[in-house]
């Protein structure tokens, strides 16, 4: 059996980011995000790590928008209240992309690679224990007949925050899955997938559904028959545990569910009314915005309530920073996805590729319904997925050939992480 990495691979430093992200996924971003900053400073302060850095700077296209981006931020911050916070977080904002971009292309380097023989099979665990997390509530409510039940979070995680986490995970354990196996890895990746489906299921956070199904749809599209086995079978799981009503307490069980659906439906009433506030506050602030951070300070003024965000990440562009900041923000974000398009069949680890975009895209599906991006948790772990698919680009784009040369990475020989 493969070794999943090699522990003489385990440098200080991948000991320290692993350890980090592991807390992160496992819902202490507030507190990591705030050291993964210096970290990546630190670590970039090498002198091997500088060309990296050097590099991005001459990345036009990106350096263009973010700089850009921050600019407008800055100005619409200074004409709104509470300027000099509104400006503070605007700057902060400018390294919370430009570091993990630049770290990934360092840690995703052929050099390196500490990516994917480190992080990446660490977020595939760590995607394991929430899932079995969930898994363990949904067998306790069960065991003890509805008596026990809980809203499907984990532990140290918010109920918004844990359908993202398991979205995120879900496609870089995939793609790890995918790159290791060899005949049984498209199973192996198949299983883990409906393993994962009944974890954002049990969390009933319906974005996060919709956005995880977005996630499957990408990663088996190449692969249909599977794909409609999946969502055969997940119809079919549906359709007997409904019939299976009456027995082990699970009556109880559905009237909880239903009754957390009442719930959500009343909170995604809620939502659209936070669309309607940040539309009217679009209205009065089209072109400037209101400021960083400002949104909650002015949704009463626009509805009667405080919100803290948009629950959209469209309109939260538009209305915190005007109608440039809107596009500007979004083309950041479509200058990766085009890059990832344009490169992920042709790198080293094809599935890895792969799963780091289709995660990268679902987590935008759930941006339609919420914005967490901008909450610690998950902002950096969702900038370097941005920052990975950038990197790929470039080492794809690098390649002196041009030629593909993820084939000697399937079939028979499979994916060698163990550095051996």
């Amino acid at each position: 059996m493969k070794k999943i990495v090699s522990l003489k691979e385990f440098t200080p430093e991948r000991v320290c980011l692993v350890v980090i992200f592991a807390l992160t996924w496992l819902g202490f971003g507030a507190y990591t995000s705030i050291l993964l900053i210096p970290l990546f400073i630190l670590f970039l302060l090498f002198k091997n790590r500088r060309v990296y850095v050097t590099q991005t700077l001459k990345d036009r296209p990106f350096i263009t928008l973010l700089s850009l981006f921050m600019l407008n931020n800055v100005i619409s911050s200074l004409l709104s209240i509470d300027r000099w916070v509104s400006v503070s977080l605007s700057v902060l904002w400018f390294f919370l992309i430009f570091l993990p971009v630049v770290y990934t292309r360092v840690s995703l380097s052929e050099q390196e690679n500490t990516f994917v023989r480190a992080v990446i099979p660490a977020g595939f665990l760590i995607s394991m224990v929430v899932v079995l997390y969930l898994s363990a509530l949904f067998i306790r409510s069960i065991a003890t007949i509805g008596r026990q039940l809980h809203d499907y979070s984990f532990y140290f995680m918010s109920e918004g925050s844990t359908p993202d986490m398991i979205i995120l995970l879900g496609g870089i354990g995939y793609g790890w899955i995918r790159e290791r196996g060899e005949r049984r890895g498209p199973w192996l990746g198949f299983i883990y997938l409906l393993f994962c489906s009944f974890g954002i299921i049990l969390t009933g956070d319906r974005g996060g559904g919709i956005a995880f199904f977005v996630l499957v749809i990408v990663l088996l599209a190449s692969d249909y028959k599977r794909l409609v086995l999946f969502f055969l079978i997940l119809a079919a799981v549906v359709a007997v545990s409904l019939s299976m009503d009456s027995l082990w307490g699970v009556r109880k069980f559905y009237a909880y569910i239903i009754e957390k659906s009442v719930r959500d439906y009343v909170i995604n009433v809620g939502q659209v009314f936070t669309f309607q506030v940040a539309w009217n506050m679009i209205g009065d602030h089209w072109l400037t915005g209101v400021g960083t951070n400002n949104f909650w300070a002015f949704s009463d003024l626009y509805g009667g309530e405080k919100f803290a965000y948009a629950h959209n990440i469209v309109l939260q562009f538009w209305a915190e920073n005007g109608l440039f900041g809107m596009i500007f923000g979004l083309s950041i974000i479509g200058l990766f996805i085009y890059r990832w398009l344009k490169s992920y069949k042709l790198y080293r680890y094809r599935h890895i590729a792969l799963g780091l975009g289709a995660s990268f895209l679902a987590m935008l599906v759930a941006q339609l319904t919420n914005c967490t991006i901008w909450a610690f948790q998950s902002a950096v772990p969702f900038w370097l997925l941005a920052g990975a698919i950038n990197a790929v680009y470039y080492i794809v784009r690098d390649q002196k050939n041009g030629e593909p040369v993820s084939e000697v990475f399937t079939g028979k020989k499979g994916l060698n992480i163990s550095g051996d």
